[in-house]
C-alpha cells in the first residue's frame, strides 16, 4: 500500500496527486500481499479474483500491483502482462501503468523503471510488462511474474487463462489476477471463475491459493433500491458518484434495453441464463382473468407465426391494438395459441406439458411432427372471426405455408429475424407491459416462453431475443413480438380481406 502511495493518480481532479486508495482497494492489497506462508516469505495467494461494477477503480489497483510485481517485487527477468480480449482492451490497464511510470519520478530514478510506447521495462533485473490480447498462440513459452486478466468476464473461453496460469509454474510467488465487471457471457471463463469463487467465499470449496473477492446485488436484492445500488458499489460517494447511478437507474427502470446495461455495469450482475430479459412482475400485473378473445369479434388484429419446426413447439401470437383515448397512447390485448407434435407430451420433455394440453392452452397434433396444416386452419378460422389486417412471418421458416395463406387472401408480411425488427417490438412490448398499455389472459405456456427471454444486444445496444438452454423455449414469446411489431407498423385503418366479400372467391 505503501508503494501505490507512491504513485500519481492519472485521472480526474486528482490527477497529479499521490495515488490514494479507497477501503475496499486496501482490502485487496492488504489480502495479496500480508499473507505468507507459515514459516517463509513466500505468499500465499497465486490467483486473485475480483468483480466490481464499472467506476469503482479496477484499474486503479491493478495497475499498482501490476507494476509492483514485475518491478519492485525483487524477481529477476520479471514477466508482466495485461491480457484482455482485444489489444485495445488489454491497453487501457497497460496505458494506466504508463502513464504512473512517466508521472513518477520515483520509480524513474530509483527503480529505472522506463515507459515505452509498447512496453515497461526495466533494464537492471531485464523485467518488463506488456499488453497481450486474446491470441493464445502468440503467448507460448511465457515465464509469468504477474498477469492481469482485464474484464476477464468478456473472454469467451478459458485459452488465455489457461496459457496465463500454467506458465507460472517457474516462480516462487507469481500472481494471476482477474478482474471484472459481470457481463452477459454467462457461458465463458468469467462466469466459471466467478461461481468458483464464491464456493470459496461460502465455505463450500476449499482453496487456500485464491484470493477472492465480489461486490455486487444479490438476487434476492431490489435492484431499484438504493441500498442495493450501495451495497454492490464499494466507492461510492467517491470514485461512483451517487446523482450520477441514481439519474442512470431512474432512466434504466422503465427501458429494457438500459435497464440490462445498468444490471451489469452498475449492480454487477449476470444478465444470461438466469435473468429474463422481461418482467415477471409485470407480466403477472398484466394479466386479466376475465380477458376473452370472443370479445374482440370483428375487431383488427395483428399476428405473429413461430413455427420452428416440425418437431418443436410452433406458436401463433394475435395482438389486438386500440388507442386510449385520455393518452392517445397504443394499448394492446394479447393471446397466444400454441402447438406440439404429440410424441412430445407424452414422452414429457417438459413436466409441464400434459397438464398445458389438458387445460386447453397447448394444442396437441398427432404422431412425431407438429401438423402445420392444423395451423393453417386455425389461422383461416381467425381471419373470418377477426380482421386480421397483417400476419409477421419469418421466411426462413414458413414460406410454403405464406404462399398458401396468400392464395386464400391473407396479408403475409416477411419478419426477418434480425436485431433491426425484433428492437423495437421488444422495447415496446417491454414498456407496455411496464405501463399498463398490455393485457393478457393468463396463458401458462405463453409466460413460460416469455421468462425464457434472453436479450442478446449488439454494440449499438439493439437487442435480439434469445434462450440460454435448447430446452428453454421462446417460441410464443417470439411470435408475440412480431405480433407487437406489425401492429407498430401498421396503421390502424387498414382492414382484411376478411372484411371485404367482394373479393372472396368461391
Amino acid at each position: 500500500m505503501l508503494f501505490a502511495g507512491l504513485l500519481p493518480n492519472i485521472k480526474g481532479p486528482e490527477a497529479g496527486q499521490p495515488l490514494r486508495l479507497m477501503p475496499w482497494q486496501r482490502l485487496v492489497f492488504a489480502n495479496l500481499f500480508g499473507f505468507v506462508e507459515r514459516g517463509t516469505t513466500t505468499r500465499r495467494f497465486r490467483q486473485g479474483v475480483v468483480y466490481v461494477p464499472r467506476g469503482n477503480g479496477k484499474t486503479t489497483i491493478a495497475a499498482p500491483i501490476a507494476l509492483y510485481l514485475t518491478f519492485v517485487d525483487g524477481e529477476g527477468g520479471a514477466e508482466g502482462y495485461a491480457a484482455a480480449v482485444t489489444r485495445d482492451q488489454a491497453r487501457i490497464l497497460f496505458d494506466a501503468a504508463q502513464q504512473m511510470v512517466r508521472r513518477s519520478a520515483g520509480l524513474r530514478d530509483h527503480f529505472g523503471v522506463q515507459a515505452g510506447a509498447n512496453a515497461i521495462y526495466q533494464e537492471s533485473t531485464a523485467s518488463r510488462f506488456v499488453p497481450v490480447s486474446s491470441d493464445a498462440k502468440a503467448l507460448d513459452g511465457l515465464n509469468v511474474q504477474v498477469a492481469v486478466c482485464d474484464e476477464i468476464a468478456s473472454h469467451r473461453t478459458s485459452e488465455v487463462y489457461d496459457v496465463l496460469l500454467t506458465a507460472m509454474g517457474k516462480r516462487r510467488h507469481p500472481l494471476l489476477l482477474s478482474i471484472s465487471t459481470a457481463t452477459g457471457n454467462t457461458s465463458g471463463i468469467g462466469r466459471q471463475l466467478w461461481d468458483y469463487a464464491a464456493r470459496v467465499l461460502d465455505g463450500t470449496q476449499e482453496d487456500d491459493r485464491l484470493f477472492a473477492l465480489i461486490y455486487a446485488a444479490d438476487p434476492e436484492d431490489d435492484p431499484w433500491d438504493e441500498a442495493t445500488w450501495i451495497k454492490a458499489n464499494p466507492s461510492w460517494g467517491q470514485a461512483v458518484q451517487p446523482d450520477a447511478i441514481r439519474a442512470i437507474m431512474r432512466q434504466a427502470r422503465n427501458n429494457a434495453t438500459q435497464e440490462t446495461a445498468a444490471k451489469t455495469r452498475h449492480l454487477n450482475i449476470w444478465v444470461g441464463a438466469d435473468e429474463a430479459l422481461f418482467s415477471t412482475r409485470a407480466w403477472h400485473g398484466a394479466r386479466n382473468p376475465d380477458l376473452d378473445i370472443e370479445q374482440f369479434r370483428g375487431k383488427p388484429c395483428h399476428l405473429g407465426l413461430d413455427l420452428a419446426s416440425r418437431t418443436d413447439l410452433a406458436a401463433l401470437s394475435l395482438v389486438f391494438p386500440s388507442v386510449d383515448p385520455a393518452t392517445g397512447k397504443t394499448t394492446y390485448a394479447a393471446f397466444a395459441r400454441c402447438y406440439l407434435k404429440e410424441e412430445a407430451v407424452l414422452e414429457a420433455r417438459n413436466a409441464s406439458y400434459p397438464g398445458w394440453a389438458a387445460g386447453g392452452h397447448l394444442v396437441v397434433t398427432p404422431g412425431n411432427e407438429t401438423d402445420f396444416g392444423r395451423i393453417e386452419d386455425n389461422i383461416l378460422d381467425l381471419c373470418r372471426r377477426f380482421r386480421v389486417v397483417s400476419i409477421g412471418y419469418d421466411p426462413c421458416q414458413s414460406t410454403q405455408l405464406a404462399q398458401r395463406l396468400r392464395g386464400e387472401g391473407v396479408e403475409m408480411v416477411e419478419f426477418r429475424a434480425t436485431t433491426a425488427n425484433f428492437s423495437p417490438a421488444i422495447l415496446e412490448l417491454d414498456a407496455a407491459m411496464r405501463a399498463g398499455r398490455l393485457e393478457h389472459d393468463g396463458n401458462p405456456v405463453l409466460e413460460w416462453c416469455l421468462g425464457n427471454v434472453v436479450g442478446k444486444a449488439d454494440r449499438r445496444g439493439n437487442l435480439y431475443p434469445t434462450k440460454a438452454r435448447p430446452e428453454q423455449k421462446i417460441d410464443a414469446a417470439v411470435a408475440l413480438m412480431m405480433a407487437i411489431g406489425r401492429a407498430m407498423e401498421s396503421p390502424a385503418q387498414e382492414v382484411s380481406i376478411f372484411d371485404r366479400p367482394e373479393l372472396w372467391t368461391a
